[in-house]
């Protein structure tokens, strides 16, 4: 958080919640129907949930993150294997079928032309000017925008160092970074963070009205979130310069930004030094705040985490360290409440943290689920009719659920 011309944070903290694993709330007629995707943070299982909490299918995955669901069905994941990170494309059954290694960090997406956009670090020496010289670290972690193609050939390429200048022009931004800590006895010293941006987000921006009237907001340009910096801004890509940014001394730690329909822009405002989270949604335009969901110290992780409006209005949060996956309406009513039963394992997992979550309709899932149309051949309904289709299976479990609970 930006206080009184120190950017400060705090050691993180896990919001354990007392109470049962899995579904906790559902309020069926008020839901946007669909499938939840997610996996634990550098875990080694992506999972795909139903409303009911029910495992509908699983990938094995290597200490992944994010993963996103293609048109045929495939699953598109990155990878954080020590040594060879990357991005991994896998069939239903996990076979991958296309790889890509590189020094990927935090976030990809796909571009209509089949190339993916996406973040990666590389190390520099320190520049003149980031730090003093007192604190000034031997080099500097700097985060990258790159398009590959299938090939994995980089095709373009935008290093956010070469362009501090126009974010601090348009935030306020000093320089030097004024990175600091708070020591014990309550006094501030600043410090020199090699990760200076940590950036944790890159989209696209969709075509919106508001792109079509003002070109900083318009489609094909990139969004991005500097968690280190609470900073989130767009790039231009045919001015290749960044042409808006926000955030400086109102959000603190923030992820996944996203851009609405209707322009506005959603995002997970963690609260690293506030010690509360909060989902926004902002007008870019003016800065204003129109429409946020907060919950005190019942709703708080310091990192990861991040949100998804839904056709519906209403809004999926992913609330990471604590391992909880909600839906709340815009009257900010909780009609979805689901806390992950899943450790993450192998080394180096994070435990119940959750990354992020999608919520997919079956539409979206149909290609996955017509691979699996002939899985089952020993479910029968109550008419002791054998059940063969997978969507057939899966809407006869969760009518079952529904009718035991109603009434």
């Amino acid at each position: 958080m930006y206080v009184d011309g120190h950017m400060l944070t705090k050691p993180s903290m896990d919001r354990v919640s007392p109470g049962p694993l899995g579904v906790r709330v559902y309020k069926r007629d008020q839901c946007f129907e669909g499938y939840t995707l997610f996996s634990s943070a550098f875990g080694y299982t992506e999972y795909l949930v139903d409303l009911n909490g029910m495992v509908v299918h699983t990938w094995p995955v290597t200490k992944s993150q994010l993963a996103e669901i293609r048109p045929n069905g495939n699953l598109l994941v990155d990878r954080y294997e020590q040594g060879r990170n990357g991005l991994d494309e896998l069939t239903p059954d996990g076979q991958c079928v296309w790889h890509w290694d590189g020094p990927y960090h935090h976030d990809f997406e796909v571009l209509e032309n089949g190339n993916i956009v996406s973040l990666i670090s590389v190390n520099e020496p320190c520049r003149d000017g980031f730090y003093l010289s007192e604190v000034a670290p031997e080099s500097l972690r700097t985060d990258v925008i790159v398009e590959i193609d299938r090939d994995g050939n980089t095709v373009w390429s935008f290093s956010f160092a070469d362009h501090i200048d126009e974010i601090c022009a348009l935030t306020g931004l000093p320089l030097p970074l004024p990175h600091a800590q708070e020591k014990v006895d309550g006094s501030i010293e600043p410090v020199g963070k090699a990760d200076w941006a940590h950036t944790n987000t890159i989209e696209v921006l969709p075509d919106t009205p508001l792109g079509q009237k003002d070109a900083r907001f318009r489609s094909g340009n990139l969004l991005f979130c500097f968690r280190s910096l609470d900073i989130i801004g767009i790039v231009d890509r045919e001015k290749n310069e960044v042409v808006w940014a926000w955030g400086l001394g109102i959000i603190d730690g923030p992820h996944q930004p996203t851009m609405l329909d209707n322009g506005n822009i959603l995002l997970y405002d963690n609260g690293t030094y506030r010690d509360t989270s909060i989902a926004r949604e902002i007008d870019p335009v003016s800065g204003d705040i129109v429409w946020q969901y907060e919950d005190g110290a019942d709703f708080y992780s310091p990192y990861r985490s991040g949100v998804q409006r839904l056709p519906n209005g209403n809004t999926l949060i992913c609330e990471s360290d604590a391992g909880r996956i909600f839906e709340v309406t815009q009257d900010k009513e909780i009609v979805w409440d689901y806390y992950s039963p899943f450790l993450g394992q192998g080394p180096q997992n994070q435990g119940r943290h959750v990354y992020r979550a999608t919520r997919l309709t079956a539409d979206e899932l149909k290609p996955l689920f017509d691979v699996r149309e002939s899985d089952f051949v020993g479910v029968g309904d109550e008419n002791r009719n054998r059940l063969m289709d997978f969507r057939d299976v899966l809407n006869y479990y969760e009518d079952g659920f529904r009718f035991s609970t109603e009434g």
